[in-house]
């Protein structure tokens, strides 16, 4: 059987394809958003829905002044994402006081909250760092459906606290797989200072935190009597039991799913794939492709 010669217009799909490809490499989704670590070349990793995190650990460099200067971030691996109902819990590393998360590292790029009253060590992530805050000020976001799609109580809302970015894009992501309703987020406040204090969420209404303690899901229906006494390696058995509501809810279930497999978390270092190398692997590859089509061109001559 003679082989079927390569044409041009092969050669060129193949090309079209390759060069694709390699584009789509380097130019690809953009993160969720980015977590600049230094100013002196603006240094950045991504942190990214859905992504599987790990990595290698990184050191914020003593050359910014940052205020975490010195702390390692990142290689948390999405298997590593879910903490506890304890504050502090979910750390992969890092965690060697248990009665307080100061001076820890961050193995997924973010913050843990804020609860006021230097709960757990936790005043050095206050407020006065929002600006600097991994995803922006931190924010409280109502989540609801229908009876249509479940079968939810009047009063089952529960509600992300995280930080801005975060929250939206896992609402998003609630809104497109568990029928969850659109609304907006509003400022988070502990103390319950703002005008809209009716969404007062409080540590012990924590149902599961995330990220290591950087995100939390809580139901103001539930209320955690060992939240503000425990220490953060403590289980699920040193809290206090779930109400009904929440056990047999098949939207609960969706929930804490979608926000396990895509809160965002800071991403492994890509490869950098330079402009340069990417015109030089497609003209090795027309070369490469030309020779073969020739070779191929010689031999039928001479069958002819």
């Amino acid at each position: 059987m003679t082989p079927r010669p390569i044409t041009m217009s092969t050669m060129i799909i193949f090309l079209f394809s390759l060069f694709t490809t390699l584009v789509n490499a380097k130019f690809s989704t953009p993160p969720t958003f980015q977590l600049v670590y230094t100013l002196n070349q603006f240094d950045v990793r991504n942190i990214s829905s859905w992504s599987g995190g790990d990595g290698p650990r990184t050191m914020i460099p003593n050359d910014t002044a940052h205020p975490f200067q010195g702390r390692e971030f990142g290689g948390g691996k999405r298997s590593e994402i879910r903490g506890t109902r304890a504050f502090g819990s979910g750390y992969p590393y890092g965690a060697s006081d248990p009665n307080t998360i100061a001076g820890r590292p961050f193995p997924f790029g973010t913050w843990p909250l804020w609860w006021g009253n230097n709960v757990k060590g936790s005043d050095e992530y206050g407020p006065e760092f929002d600006g600097i805050r991994p995803g922006g000020q931190v924010v409280v976001h109502p989540v609801s459906s229908t009876l249509e799609f479940f079968n939810v109580s009047a009063d089952e809302t529960y509600y992300l606290v995280a930080d801005r970015e975060s929250s939206f894009a896992m609402m998003t992501s609630l809104v497109a797989g568990c029928h969850a309703i659109s609304v907006w987020p509003i400022v988070y406040d502990p103390k319950g200072n703002l005008t809209n204090s009716t969404e007062m969420i409080k540590i012990e209404n924590v149902v599961q935190y995330y990220r290591a303690s950087s995100f939390a899901l809580a139901y103001k229906g539930y209320n955690n009597t060992f939240a503000l006494n425990t220490t953060t390696d403590a289980g699920y058995d040193q809290s206090s039991p779930l109400p009904e509501v929440i056990l047999y809810s098949d939207f609960y279930k969706c929930i804490d799913r979608v926000l396990a497999d895509g809160i965002p978390i800071v991403d492994r270092p890509k490869l950098k794939t330079k402009t340069g190398m990417i015109v030089g692997i497609v003209i090795g590859s027309l070369a490469f492709i030309s020779l073969i089509w020739f070779c191929f061109g010689c031999k039928d001559s001479r069958y002819n």
